[in-house]
């Protein structure tokens, strides 16, 4: 009888691991499913009764710990095998106590490892005799030859099962769900099977190639080659049905098993084109768009216009590029990162130039990762540049209004002013334009008019032969005493003193 093993760890890549590293009916052990944490686990050793499970300690939802311990409970026969990444005993050995068989380190996991302890697992099981196949199915075999692992295939094992001359694969990513569980893939391996069930004009052969990825093997005579390619849509439009959004690889042409590895490498290296063809799940990989490599950005032009305040020669050039790595093909990955910085560039000097601004960078950024395919990037990326150019349109207006301000102050610093007619006179709120004021000089409207008023007296005391009294009225102050008192906190002496040594500092020049 097979031993049949069940694994439970939320690392999608320990599991594709693990269910790789050995040959696992050939010694005897049926994987009969995986689950991403210890509440998943629980169910599945409800449905597949395990004999052993292999788990990770550490797992969301219920950890490996509170799993030992209700696998105990409630499973007394099943043997427990813990996958544990941290070299302490003591932390492992409390699973040791609530249940668990033994634990094996995952840094160190091998093969011959996995097998030793699965052996010594099975060993312990009362009348369990591992029935181990002399030969690997061709499944399995296929399989372990695509993802790189040492298998027995031949030439003579390949042609025996494809007999026909020509080979396709129709290949897909991300069509076996988002937890990358076997029992995700065997679904959606049934259903293609099913499609192709009675057709007697080709060989099919489906395989689980890689945790995530989903292959078919065609093979059919050379007179079927639209025939082939009809029905391959056909399954295509099918499977679209039942896991929506998938996107299938129509690879190139080969010829026996020499090809198969080549061919399937070129089929998944065109899975991130999926983000340039919305709507389309089918793609022929020699239809398919070639990506060019992108000239460099010029990042010495660009932080130059962000420098110098050019922000919207600076957006002009962010937006060129952006749209010169979508014409080029560029991976998804690649172009999204890019436009983030860019734009992360653009938003922090803008703030550095005009203080807090409307725009949100992790709301750009956010709405970026969320655009699947290139349609809607392009649109996200216009919608976005067309608000920085208004910010930088809004700021440009503040800016001359706020010097419009600051001139009228100029002018009229002798009359006594107040925030609240200035507000009125260029129609603005009181409270938001003394806030911006503020941010935008880095002194409320009174130290900005007083610093303007006391600039202008000591003008006057240094060049006229005005009394003290005198300068105060002239530069907007009704009692001389207070102008005394302001004066000398801005300058750090009284008016008289200044004029003393202002006019010692003439006679000196003379």
């Amino acid at each position: 009888m097979y031993c049949k093993v069940l694994i439970v760890d939320d690392e999608c890549m320990m599991r594709q691991g693990i269910r790789h590293m050995i040959e696992w009916e050939k010694e005897g052990y049926l994987l009969v499913g995986e689950a991403a944490n210890g509440e998943e686990g629980l169910l599945m050793i409800e449905e597949h009764q395990p004999d052993i499970v292999l788990a990770d300690i550490v797992m969301p939802v219920l950890d490996g710990m509170e799993f030992a311990v209700i696998v105990k409970k409630r499973f007394p026969k099943v043997k427990l095998i813990m996958l544990s990444s941290y070299d302490d005993f003591e932390y492992v050995k409390k699973t040791l106590l609530n249940g668990a068989c033994d634990y094996i380190l995952k840094p160190s996991l091998n093969s011959e490892e996995l097998l030793d302890m699965l052996g010594r697992a099975a060993g312990t099981i009362p009348g369990m005799q591992l029935e181990k196949k002399k030969e690997t199915s061709i499944n399995e075999k296929l399989i372990r030859y695509l993802n790189g692992y040492e298998t027995d295939l031949k030439d003579g094992d390949f042609s025996q099962r494809f007999p026909y001359t020509n080979c396709r694969l129709l290949l897909s990513k991300d069509s076996i769900g988002q937890t990358g569980r076997l029992e995700d893939g065997m679904g959606l391996v049934r259903f293609i099977e099913d499609y192709w069930k009675g057709q007697t004009d080709f060989e099919i052969e489906v395989l689980l190639a890689g945790g995530d990825v989903c292959v078919m093997i065609l093979n059919y005579r050379v007179r079927d080659e639209e025939h082939m390619l009809a029905q391959a849509k056909q399954c295509v439009h099918k499977l679209n049905c039942y896991r929506p959004g998938s996107f299938w690889i129509y690879g190139t042409l080969f010829h026996g098993m020499e090809g198969l590895k080549n061919s399937y490498q070129r089929g998944c290296d065109l899975f991130d084109l999926k983000f340039y063809y919305k709507g389309t799940p089918f793609l022929c990989a020699a239809q398919a768009r070639r990506c060019r490599k992108a000239e460099r950005f010029s990042y010495e032009q660009y932080t130059e216009l962000l420098k110098y305040r050019s922000f919207k020669e600076a957006l002009k050039q962010l937006e060129a590029y952006v749209t010169y790595m979508c014409n080029c093909t560029a991976e998804e990955y690649l172009l999204k990162n890019t436009a983030k910085n860019l734009i992360y560039n653009f938003l922090l000097e803008k703030e550095k130039a005009d203080g807090e601004m409307s725009a949100n960078k992790s709301d750009f950024f956010r709405k970026i990762d969320h655009c699947r395919y290139v349609q809607d990037f392009k649109k996200q990326m216009e919608i976005m540049i067309e608000d920085l150019d208004r910010e930088c349109d809004r700021k440009s207006y503040a800016d001359s209004r706020l010097n419009e301000i600051k001139q009228y102050i100029e002018q009229n610093y002798a009359q006594e002013l107040e925030l609240k007619q200035v507000a009125k006179k260029f129609n603005y709120n009181y409270n938001y334009l003394s806030t911006y004021f503020n941010k935008k000089t880095g002194r409320s409207f009174s130290e900005y008019l007083n610093r303007i008023c006391i600039e202008k007296a000591c003008e006057l005391l240094k060049s006229t032969s005005c009394t003290i009294a005198q300068v105060s009225e002239r530069t907007g102050y009704s009692d001389p005493s207070y102008f005394s008192r302001i004066f000398k906190n801005q300058t750090g002496k009284t008016p008289a003193q200044w004029k003393r040594q202002s006019g010692k500092a003439d006679r000196k020049a003379e």
